[in-house]
């Protein structure tokens, strides 16, 4: 990757596109119903714990996948070769809900394109290393590098990425403070029950008749 000084003034000249479809993500049930009312789109857990494009007490964020075998493999730590081989493979595991969530972008910085990573100065292999052993030990960890230089850019909702779990399908990373409409992420349930959105609709208020 191209040095950190340089990063905003490259970003800063890469294009973005729109996004429009649906995402996975698995939750484990105990974490979705230990809120009352619960909250399928919790964007605080990245940035308490780490995740791959967030260092520890970073911006609240959602990840989610563009398939759900590629969202099951995330959750399970497992590549993805291995669960379209043996579907039942490690899921004895705790009770998961399977989240379908309707994304509709302006503006997204697409790293799983090549031409991308080749102006940010960065590979496939750079992007699915192992972030958590270069955080924990305190290491240089380029995924983070980057993921605060696309976030201070400010403008950016956004970005696509391979999946360590198998890098020919992609995840993407959404900062709900930078979700404004007429872009939204929804959760898709005809029932209700986990109804959310970022942002939330607006609240109309009737006019008094006269």
């Amino acid at each position: 990757m191209h040095p950190e000084a340089s990063l905003p003034g490259i970003i800063a000249g890469l294009p973005v596109i729109t996004y429009n479809g649906t995402l996975h993500r698995l939750v484990d049930f105990a974490t979705l119903t230990g809120y009352d009312p619960m909250m399928p789109l919790f964007t605080l857990g990245p940035g308490l714990n780490g995740q791959r494009y967030t260092p520890k007490g970073g911006p609240s964020a959602l990840y989610a996948a563009e398939d759900i075998v590629t969202a099951q493999a995330e959750y399970h730590r497992v590549d993805r070769i291995v669960l379209v081989a043996d579907p039942t493979y490690n899921l004895v595991a705790n009770p998961t809900v399977h989240l379908t969530i309707q994304v509709d972008l302006e503006r997204v910085l697409d790293i799983a394109d090549p031409a991308i990573q080749a102006a940010l100065g960065t590979t496939v292999a750079e992007l699915t290393g192992p972030w958590r052993k270069q955080m924990i030990k305190k290491l240089f960890c380029p995924t983070h590098v980057l993921a605060n230089a696309v976030y201070a850019n400010g403008n950016i909702q956004a970005m696509r990425y391979p999946s360590a779990r198998g890098t020919e399908f992609s995840n993407l990373i959404m900062w709900d403070e930078r979700i404004g409409l007429p872009s939204f992420i929804q959760v898709r349930d005809t029932s209700g029950t986990l109804s959310a959105r970022i942002p939330p609709k607006r609240a109309y208020k009737k006019r008094p008749v006269t």
